[in-house]
């Protein structure tokens, strides 16, 4: 089999079209000598068109190479166990950089494993929708998270990938929505004068507060300007309507921040879920103060929440020194 290798090289010729299908082929003939490597080489392989579709000059190159190098090899030393392990030690190393390129399509890839995209929720679909509202720095921080994704899934898909995947999404969910609150922030101050003139616009905006700080404050503001100006609020109600409904669809299906997802973790913790979502279309429905009793709910569930991680760290603690 290994002469069949050899062969395999020596007839080669990867030209730009045919340079993943023999990659592919090499990789998948050299990991059969390198105990677990194979099901490294099938997950990589079935990510590689989502980067080629997007860095398909920098991937023909990086395989032109790898074949140059690795030609190289096998004809100064042959074919043999030792020969095989350099081809591998040679072949990982230029996945690896084609692997740097994955940035841009860890959207992609993720959508290649669907099991693993199931098991993120709805985060990823929220910081999209975020990135997409609050202008050209939140999209700057979205393309940072694919980056820092594309880094965690360059290692592989293991029992930690989702853990680092979720930990990515929720400093930058983090990050990006106090983006978004400044940005609301400063967005009503300059709305403000004209929310003055007019105290149907200012009521409107108020009243749906929570649900249009998802949506783009800019185009807010424009519709506050119109609606102003002109004396005519269909076009506005119109906005708020559709941001709202937006919104609660978002949190009803799951997209609004994965905490049922967190809960689903903690045993009997699903049972929390609907009453949470209960509460929470109770106080949509039915004014300031079934609002008030929700936030209060919400506050004492994380001074509880507190509470009981620092009991749980202090038992962590307790173990660790034992174990020593």
């Amino acid at each position: 089999m290994l002469q069949k290798y050899t062969q395999q090289f020596r007839n080669a010729k990867p030209e730009s079209t045919e340079a993943i299908r023999w990659l592919r082929s090499t990789a998948q003939s050299y990991a059969t000598y390198v105990p677990g490597a194979r099901g490294y080489v099938d997950t990589f392989f079935d990510d590689l068109d989502a980067i080629h579709k997007k860095h398909s000059k920098e991937v023909d190159d990086i395989v032109k190479e790898a074949y140059t190098e690795l030609k190289d090899i096998v004809s100064a030393e042959g074919m043999s166990i030792v020969s095989a392990q350099k081809v591998w030690t040679s072949l990982q190393k230029y996945m690896d950089r084609i692997l740097d390129l994955a940035g841009d399509a860890s959207e992609d890839i993720l959508n290649n494993h669907p099991a693993l995209k199931e098991k993120l929720g709805g985060n990823i679909d929220q910081l999209k929708q975020m990135g997409e509202s609050y202008g050209p720095e939140a999209k700057k921080q979205v393309e940072e998270t694919w980056n820092q994704i594309g880094n965690v899934l360059k290692s592989g898909f293991g029992a930690g990938t989702v853990s680092q995947i979720q930990s990515v999404i929720q400093d930058k969910t983090q990050k990006i929505q106090e983006l978004g609150s400044k940005l609301w922030d400063q967005g009503m101050e300059k709305a403000q004068p004209l929310l003055e003139k007019s105290p149907e616009v200012k009521k409107i905006v108020e009243e749906n507060k929570d649900q249009l700080k998802q949506g783009n404050v800019q185009e807010l503001y424009e519709n506050i300007k119109e609606s102003v100006q002109s004396g005519n609020m269909d076009k506005l109600k119109k906005y708020v309507n559709d941001t709202v409904d937006k919104a609660k669809k978002s949190t009803s299906s799951g997209k609004g921040g994965g905490l049922e997802q967190y809960l689903k973790m903690i045993p009997g913790g699903g049972e929390i879920v609907p009453q949470l979502t209960k509460m929470y279309q109770i106080s949509q429905e039915h004014g300031e103060e079934a609002e008030k009793i929700a936030k209060d709910t919400i506050k004492e569930i994380e001074d509880i929440l507190k509470k009981r991680v620092g009991q749980a760290e202090d038992l962590a603690k307790k173990a660790r020194g034992k174990s020593r």
